[in-house]
């Protein structure tokens, strides 16, 4: 879960994503990078549809993880 932005998110449309990941929503790392590093992270609402997609540093997201 996403529980907080450090910077804010250039988003960009681009047929994958339909808006800015928040925080609150739920999300799935769907790849690691090392260098550098970082997350490539897949928003999804409720009806498990992709919302967003998104690769973010370390520095610049606060993760919750969620069961």
């Amino acid at each position: 879960k996403v529980k907080k932005l450090n910077r804010p998110v250039d988003f960009q449309s681009d047929g994958a994503s339909r808006r800015a990941p928040v925080p609150g929503d739920v999300a799935a790392v769907i790849g690691l990078y090392t260098n550098p590093p970082g997350y490539e992270l897949e928003g999804t609402g409720k009806d498990g549809i992709t919302i967003w997609l998104h690769a973010f540093a370390p520095e610049d997201i606060e993760l919750e993880v969620i069961g």
